[in-house]
């Protein structure tokens, strides 16, 4: 028997950095994040710049690889773009956080 589906609302803070401080650039690779990376899971940016995302799960373990599948993806492409990213997830209603 299979879990039933849960939609779990995360609420995700990104930070960019371009390595050089190239403050054009950051905002770049924040922009191509938030269209490639975050938009296919229906993001929405908060007043507080953070990022809320609904992601459905059945399982603890499934939540845990879809965060680390996109977090390890927000990493990729700062890194193509010589950035680094610093990304804090966690999971509204818990105490979980990635």
């Amino acid at each position: 028997m299979s879990a039933e589906r849960r939609i779990g609302t995360i609420v995700l803070r990104l930070r960019i950095q371009h390595k050089q401080q190239h403050a054009r650039l950051t905002r770049r690779v924040f922009a191509i994040i938030e269209r490639h990376v975050l938009a296919p899971y229906g993001a929405a940016r908060l007043p507080s710049g953070e990022h809320q995302l609904k992601l459905s799960y059945r399982t603890d373990q499934d939540l845990d690889d879809l965060i680390d599948d996109l977090l390890f993806e927000i990493s990729g492409e700062a890194q193509m773009r010589v950035c680094f990213s610093e990304t804090e997830a966690r999971l509204e209603g818990t105490d979980r956080r990635w």
